[in-house]
């Protein structure tokens, strides 16, 4: 890991909280993109799980690893299949209006 740090704890003990969501997690600071990332001991190949969308770590980073864990993945998938569905009933909604407006 070169260019890169792992941390051991932190003042929010958010290194730590994060094993509660996944034990193997482990957080590190890559100073060349200068943010935090979350890496995986059991990973193979790269360890690299994702980056801590914050420019900090604290509670927002428990929340985020919560809602992106393969733990999550069937609901993830309902979230994504509701969000294209309304998104589609949008879309089909202005389309009709568009035609009333060209119509009329």
């Amino acid at each position: 890991m070169k260019n890169q740090i792992v941390l051991q704890g932190d003042v929010f003990d958010i290194c730590q909280r994060l094993k509660e969501v996944d034990e193997t997690y482990f957080v590190v600071f890559n100073f060349n993109r200068k943010k935090f990332e979350v890496h995986s001991s059991l990973q193979r190949g790269s360890s690299y799980c994702f980056t801590i969308p914050y420019d900090c770590l604290d509670d927002r980073t428990i929340d985020f690893a919560r809602k992106t864990s393969v733990a999550r993945i069937d609901q993830l998938i309902k979230e994504i299949d509701q969000q294209n569905e309304n998104l589609e009933k949008q879309m089909q909604k202005q389309t009709v209006e568009r035609l009333k407006e060209v119509l009329e």
